[in-house]
C-alpha cells in the first residue's frame, strides 16, 4: 500500500485561488468527508478516511498550500496509510464462490445437481450484496470535493 513502506507519497491539485481561500476550501471538504483537519502553518494536517473495495482505511499527512503565478497548489504528502479488510463482505464472497465451484463442478459429479440451482442463487446472490456496496474514495476524490467547495466559495459554477 502507499505509504505503509515508508515511501511518502504525493498528491497535487492546483486552484485558481490563493492559499488562504484554498485552506478554507480544504477545512469545508475534510467537514463534509468526515477527515480531521488540523491547520497549521501555510498548510495543515488530515487524517482522511478512505475506501478501496472491501478495504477501508485512513490516509494522514500533511496537506501544503504553495503559491503559484495565478492561484496555489495544494500537496498532500501522505506518510501513513492503514488499512483494514471487511470481513463480512469477504465472508459472503467465499460462500459465493463455494456455489460458484458447485455450479461449476456439477457436470462432473452428478452429484451435485441436486445442489446446482442453490449453488447458481447463492453465488450470484453473493456477488451482488457486495459489489453493490463496494466503494472507492480517493485521495483524488478528496481534491475533486476540495475544488467544488473552492468554486463554491469563489463564485464559480462547480
Amino acid at each position: 500500500m502507499p505509504g505503509e513502506s515508508g515511501v511518502e507519497v504525493s498528491y497535487r491539485r492546483s486552484l485558481p485561488l490563493p492559499p488562504d481561500e484554498a485552506l478554507a476550501a480544504v477545512a469545508a471538504a475534510a467537514e463534509q468527508w468526515g477527515a480531521a483537519w488540523e491547520p497549521w502553518g501555510e498548510g495543515g494536517r488530515l487524517a482522511l478516511p478512505v475506501t478501496a473495495g472491501v478495504r477501508r482505511g485512513v490516509l494522514s499527512g500533511r496537506i501544503e498550500a504553495r503559491p503559484l503565478e495565478a492561484g496555489c497548489e495544494l500537496v498532500f504528502h501522505q506518510r501513513d496509510a492503514r488499512y483494514r479488510l471487511n470481513r463480512s463482505a469477504v465472508l459472503i464472497l467465499l460462500f459465493g464462490a463455494l456455489g460458484a465451484v458447485a455450479a461449476t463442478l456439477w457436470p462432473f459429479f452428478p452429484q451435485l445437481l441436486a445442489v446446482a440451482p442453490l449453488a447458481v442463487v447463492l453465488a450470484l446472490s453473493a456477488w451482488f450484496l457486495v459489489s453493490a456496496r463496494v466503494r472507492t474514495s480517493t485521495p483524488e476524490d478528496f481534491f475533486d470535493l476540495v475544488e467544488w467547495k473552492a468554486a463554491g466559495e469563489s463564485g464559480g459554477v462547480p
